[in-house]
């Protein structure tokens, strides 16, 4: 009788088991020792492969549900498995180019870039997509500045001087010339500078309304302008979700688990207050962390039959929100890790792009004071 050394057993014991979670992934049944044996390639007798799956099960790996049925990982198997995947799978180039396409299309079809990102997660996961931005309501206004992106739209950038950046593009319906918007910004910057988020709102709402300034389509865009910082008051407005409806597909679990859980989504409070709490433990970090939460890992108790696979997003330094997928725990965690990674990348691309041209279309004695 061969006695394998300890480590070779773990190591066979763990490739045994990614194998299964593979397999569990891709047929969303349980997985029993003869098809781990014709099927995987691993070339070990059937009896070593139940003696395997027995210890696994003993360890907390898998978990029987019939007495006559294969087995399935448990998130301690998930957990390592997601570890495994430390050096995540790569999406491939025409993958990446297709998603960067769709983005910068779809980014002049829609009010907001965080409601198109978090259509795009829900649509290439095939799960729920989430984008959540910190809320800015109680942070001091550092500047103002409102930038040309075509004749019938511009982008206004608010910076906090905690170094919070808040971009809502805005429809025109009227051009505004370039100049007359220097203008604007230059009054507007010196009316609201020091202000709170909430205080600057008011005496926007009151300078408006009273008329002191006088710019052709001013008031239309002002409007929009104040709009968009009232949604910003409340924490829940600063969380964009779709996709919930996938989280129905395929997907076994507990219906009055479900229905919490996409409760919770829709409500969007609580959900907004717990990745406030994890985008906290990120604060002053350096490059953008993507973490992995499965099953009973996840702080919300009605998120313990899915995982949430997130990451930080950042504004210049600054960790500014958090986008993520949350879906099935059988789902592919190494290219839900990809995909939500290119993701916070191509949002803060696409906002580090918008803050240089801000920087380019500032006057010179206006960036020194920068």
């Amino acid at each position: 009788m061969i006695v394998l050394k300890p480590e070779t057993a773990k190591e066979r014991q763990e490739a045994i088991l990614r194998w299964i979670i593979q397999q569990h992934v891709e047929t969303r049944r349980p997985v029993a020792s003869e098809t781990v044996a014709k099927k995987s390639g691993l070339k070990l007798s059937s009896a070593t492969i139940r003696n395997a799956m027995k210890k696994l099960e003993e360890e907390g790996f898998l978990l029987q549900s019939h007495v006559s049925g294969g087995r399935v990982p448990t998130d301690k198997a998930y957990r390592l498995y997601v570890d495994y995947l430390s050096d995540a799978q790569r999406l491939a180039l025409t993958e990446k180019t297709s998603i960067e396409r769709a983005y910068n299309r779809r980014l002049d079809e829609i009010d907001s870039i965080m409601s198109q990102t978090s259509r795009m997660l829900a649509a290439l996961s095939h799960s729920a997509g989430f984008v959540f931005s910190a809320n800015v309501c109680e942070h001091t206004v550092a500047r103002l500045d409102f930038i040309p992106l075509s004749p019938d739209y511009l982008l206004a950038v608010l910076v906090t001087e905690s170094g919070a950046v808040r971009h809502w593009p805005i429809k025109l319906s009227s051009e505004i010339p370039a100049q007359r918007l220097r203008v604007l910004g230059a009054f507007l910057n010196q009316e609201i500078a020091g202000l709170t988020l909430k205080e600057a709102q008011k005496k926007l709402w009151r300078i408006f309304s009273d008329g002191e300034i006088e710019v052709r389509g001013a008031a239309d865009m002002a409007r929009q302008f104040l709009s968009n910082i009232e949604r910003h008051t409340d924490c829940s407005q600063d969380l964009h979700v779709d996709g919930l409806g996938q989280l129905l597909d395929g997907n076994p679990v507990d219906f009055d688990s479900l229905r919490r859980t996409l409760a919770i989504m829709e409500e969007k409070k609580r959900f907004s207050l717990m990745l406030s709490d994890k985008l906290r433990e990120f604060e002053g970090g350096g490059k953008r962390a993507l973490t992995v939460t499965i099953g009973t890992e996840n702080s919300l108790k009605e998120f313990r039959d899915f995982s949430m696979v997130s990451c930080v997003w950042k504004a210049g330094e600054r960790a500014a929100g958090m986008l993520g997928i949350l879906g099935p725990r059988h789902m592919e965690y190494a290219h839900m890790i990809s995909l939500v990674d290119f993701m916070g990348e191509l949002m803060e691309k696409t906002i580090a792009q918008w803050e240089r041209r801000l920087l380019s279309e500032t006057p010179d004695h206006e960036k020194k004071g920068r």
